[in-house]
């Protein structure tokens, strides 16, 4: 130890200054971490990217979609079950991810392939400047789609743009807008659609949201792809004086817990109130908007004139999706019940419908034993003319019709390879006459 002395003795000074400088970057990496201040979201970003390394090696590699897969919970592949005369007959319309690449499927009952459409991203945006990033088409999905009766299909990049192919997969338009989530089109074929913005800065007339943050919007958009309208989620939140959603987090201050892609809000599902339901909502008009905003459990109607809002209704649902109009006057919706359990806490995900004037809430689908479904993403569900519902359980490449008495009359499964499925975002079933096939000779150059 005399040596340690003798060398703090004459070199005092150069070991004060290094103990300074590490109390001081001590000090400041702890004031990082409280207070969220530079390099804050870099070093949280990076650590995600680390994360993400370690969960999907292969994936980011190029060798393998990982992020897309998930292990198999049901057995078979395509159209695994099919009872005539109960499931609703037509043609299913999918997207997802199918072999190495985003695909768009019209399969028939059996699960023949009717026609399909191609949708790779760096193809149709080779330059996407209204990114930040240009996207490996494996690391963008499909999330939003809308047949036409011609085979034109629109659907969202998922956050990444709005775009209209033609049956041979050729673009129509697109439009360089943060679209993601639904496509909700109206009867004079506009097109209902969540959109964002990222503020770098603080925005005043948003006060205590802090930055950087996305501004959602409903987006109505023109059959040939012009933005004709934005309403602003936040506008209509601090304008109906409905601060206090955003602030319910149990903090003693008034404050927004912001996650790391800075989405609190997460507006996932427009839409509109059709004149033939009207008359069964009481306090509601024929064209109000119905909105999800996921990462806050909550429902809004609000009226797109004003842009207030008439109603809203947080939980019991976790995380939802798709919530509808029904013709009975109830409000349906896709509960994910996400628990960072894969459903196991909490029981899995629930088709629910609730009466929005009494809040009664009753559960259509899941939740028992023998109706174990869940996804913790995405998800989907359509009522059918016959009263089945068809289910998109998204992350486990499956989907599904039941009966009303809970019984399973179509299945399909989405698999990739032995032990895994690949995801879809959403199954729609359309009427058997729905777009004639396509003859492959009218898609030759």
């Amino acid at each position: 130890m005399g040596w340690f002395k003798r060398y703090l003795k004459k070199n005092w000074l150069h070991v004060y200054f290094l103990l300074s400088v590490g109390v001081l970057l001590y000090a400041y990496g702890v004031a990082v971490g409280v207070y969220r201040i530079f390099p804050y979201d870099i070093l949280k970003s990076a650590a995600a990217a680390g994360v993400e390394w370690v969960r999907f090696p292969l994936h980011k590699l190029r060798i393998k979609p990982q992020k897309f897969l998930t292990p198999a919970r049901h057995k078979g592949k395509g159209v695994v079950k099919h009872i005539k005369g109960k499931a609703f007959s037509g043609k299913t319309f999918i997207e997802g991810f199918f072999g190495d690449s985003i695909r768009m499927k019209l399969i028939d009952m059996d699960g023949e392939v009717i026609h399909e459409w191609r949708a790779s991203f760096n193809e149709i945006w080779p330059e996407a400047q209204h990114l930040k990033k240009q996207p490996h088409d494996w690391d963008i999905q499909v999330h939003g789609a809308l047949l036409y009766p011609n085979g034109d299909v629109v659907f969202n990049f998922q956050y990444g743009g709005l775009v209209r192919i033609d049956k041979c997969s050729r673009v129509r338009w697109k439009l360089p807008y943060q679209t993601h989530h639904s496509i909700f089109q109206d009867t004079d074929g506009n097109l209902w659609v969540p959109g964002r913005r990222l503020h770098e800065k603080t925005v005043e007339k948003f006060p205590k949201v802090p930055a950087p943050f996305y501004e959602e919007y409903i987006l109505k958009i023109s059959p040939d792809g012009r933005v004709q309208r934005e309403i602003s989620i936040l506008d209509v939140i601090f304008g109906s004086q409905y601060e206090g959603v955003l602030f319910a987090n149990g903090a003693h201050e008034t404050k927004i817990t912001v996650p790391l892609d800075h989405d609190f809000t997460h507006l996932n599902d427009i839409e509109i109130l059709p004149l033939k339901m009207a008359s069964k909502f009481a306090f509601f008009e024929a064209g109000d908007l119905l909105v999800s905003l996921r990462n806050m459990n909550l429902l809004l109607i609000l009226n797109p004139n004003s842009e207030k809002i008439k109603w809203s209704m947080t939980g019991p649902y976790i995380r939802q999706h798709d919530p509808d109009f029904l013709s009975t006057g109830r409000i349906s919706v896709f509960d994910n019940r996400r628990d960072g359990d894969n459903g196991k806490t909490l029981g899995g995900s629930r088709i629910l419908e609730l009466d929005p004037i009494k809040q009664k809430v009753i559960t259509v689908y899941g939740g028992e034993e023998n109706q174990q479904f869940f996804t913790d993403t995405q998800g989907d569900h359509q009522h059918l003319p016959n009263g089945n519902i068809l289910i998109t359980e998204s992350n486990a490449g499956h989907a599904f019709e039941v009966t009303a008495n809970g019984d399973i009359v179509w299945s399909f499964v989405n698999r990739w390879d032995n032990d895994s499925v690949a995801n879809i975002g959403r199954a729609t079933r359309y009427p058997e006459h729905y777009m004639e096939p396509v003859d492959k000779e009218d898609c030759y150059d």
